[in-house]
């Protein structure tokens, strides 16, 4: 097929441009920084030429609109993706926007399907119910997931009136060749965890991290044409931050321990991050959202049972299980210089 693919240089976009060529796909990039678009190919080892590089920001809706002309599908991956509430205003005014000019125009150019990378987020606080394709969106713990839910409500609303809109909602996304180089938030709380002895997590936090190839597999596997709206969880198994921690320190050799926070302390952390961040305009590891995200979660009993089933049954999910995905990101890290030799453990380059 002839796919556009927005986003194509972040972390799940740039899988999913790789996977696409390997499928034998045509690709077409819409990006906002042409440049950055070539290292990326680089990155995954693509030759300069496997892709059309064409540039459009999401602010720029004739450029977007222009760039789906003559293709099949898409795969809107583009996000302004923070937790950075200086970002805040940003995210609510651009990612519903351009969420709906990609729908638009791709419907009225009558592309099938159209793959909108929505997020668990979307699902956010939880209350603790099952999780599955007719699941109502929640109220979102921040600017980040509300302006996703404010996106995934257009998606829907394409997807009620029969439009073959795919939505897959990945959680926490881990794995190698992160291209964005202060690295996806994820992948930030990776290299945070190695880069002291003592982690200081919130008790009871457990967070589901998948593999970002196994999103893009979903995202590129779902390029089937005339199968109507669906939508897809590919939140991955959720994990306990002790649990991953255990894992770390079984492939490094470290010995990371473990120092678990109150919930309010973590809330009261957040406030007070957030508003430094505020006043000095630059960006601390906390936020009121990225606390909520954790200890909102607690206080609900954490997601219920989420129902991956279709995506287990259609593309083979998961490829990578944690302590593989984990393993290939520390290693990835390592080589990239995101972590020292002594953070990097067994694992460092040799």
């Amino acid at each position: 097929m002839r796919v556009v693919i927005t986003g194509g240089t972040g972390f799940i976009g740039s899988h999913c441009v790789a996977q696409a060529v390997a499928a034998g796909h045509e690709v077409r990039m819409l990006v906002r920084n042409p440049s950055k678009a070539r290292a990326t190919l680089e990155l995954h080892e693509l030759p300069p030429d496997a892709v059309e590089i064409r540039e459009a920001d999401l602010r720029d809706h004739p450029a977007l609109r222009s760039g789906l002309i003559g293709a099949d599908a898409v795969i809107h991956s583009a996000a302004v993706l923070s937790l950075n509430p200086l970002d805040g205003r940003t995210m609510q005014e651009f990612n519903p926007t351009s969420t709906r000019v990609i729908l638009e125009e791709s419907t009225a150019l009558g592309m099938d399907p159209m793959v909108y990378v929505s997020t668990s987020g979307a699902f956010l606080p939880s209350t603790g119910e099952p999780i599955g394709s007719d699941t109502e969106v929640s109220t979102g713990c921040g600017p980040y997931t509300r302006s996703k839910i404010a996106a995934e409500h257009i998606a829907r609303h394409y997807q009620a009136d029969g439009a073959p809109v795919v939505c897959v909602y990945p959680g926490g996304v881990i794995g190698p060749r992160d291209p964005n180089l202060e690295l996806s938030d994820s992948m930030s709380l990776v290299t945070t965890i190695l880069g002291r002895d003592t982690a200081l997590v919130p008790g009871g936090a457990r967070l589901a991290m998948v593999d970002v190839r196994d999103v893009a597999a979903v995202c590129v596997g779902a390029l089937e044409p005339g199968r109507g709206p669906r939508r897809y969880h590919v939140w991955g198994a959720p994990t306990s931050l002790g649990e991953m921690v255990g894992v770390v320190n079984r492939v490094t050799g470290r010995d990371i321990r473990l120092r678990r926070l109150p919930l309010f302390a973590v809330d009261v952390g957040g406030l007070l991050a957030e508003v430094a961040t505020r006043i000095t305009r630059r960006r601390l590891p906390l936020c009121v959202e990225s606390a909520r995200l954790f200890t909102q979660n607690v206080r609900s009993g954490g997601p219920g049972v989420i129902d991956d089933g279709p995506v287990r049954t259609e593309f083979g999910y998961p490829r990578y299980d944690f302590e593989k995905s984990i393993t290939d990101t520390l290693q990835w890290l390592a080589a990239a210089g995101h972590l020292s030799t002594a953070q990097a453990g067994y694992l460092a380059p040799s």
